[in-house]
C-alpha cells in the first residue's frame, strides 16, 4: 500500500505534495482546488489590497503567496505517528 503524509481537505484523499495554508491549518492537493479556496476569501493585505478584486488567477496566488498566507511543499517520508492511504483513511505508522 502506497503511504500518504497529508490527507486533502477538499478531496479526502491521501496526498505526498500540495498546498499547506498557513501553519497546517488546511492541506490542499491541486492548484485548482487551491484556487477555489482562494476565490471564497475576501482578505486585506498589508497594502490594504483586497484580493477580491483580483481576476487574474496567478495574480491571485501570488498575492496570498507573498503575504505567506501558503506554501507548496513535498513530503518525501512519512515522519508522522500516522499515515493515510490513497482514500484518505488513516493509519497508525508501527
Amino acid at each position: 500500500m502506497e503511504k500518504f503524509a497529508r490527507r486533502c481537505d477538499a478531496t479526502g484523499r491521501g496526498m505526498n505534495e500540495g498546498f499547506v495554508i498557513g501553519d497546517g491549518e488546511m492541506y490542499l492537493s491541486t492548484t485548482d482546488l487551491l484556487l477555489s479556496h482562494l476565490r471564497q476569501l475576501d482578505y486585506l493585505d498589508s497594502n490594504n489590497v483586497s484580493s477580491s478584486t483580483i481576476e487574474d488567477d496567478q495574480e491571485l496566488m501570488d498575492f496570498f503567496y507573498n503575504d505567506e498566507y501558503y506554501y507548496f511543499t513535498e513530503w518525501e517520508e512519512i515522519d508522522d505517528d500516522v499515515y493515510y492511504d490513497k482514500n484518505g483513511n488513516e493509519h497508525e505508522n508501527v
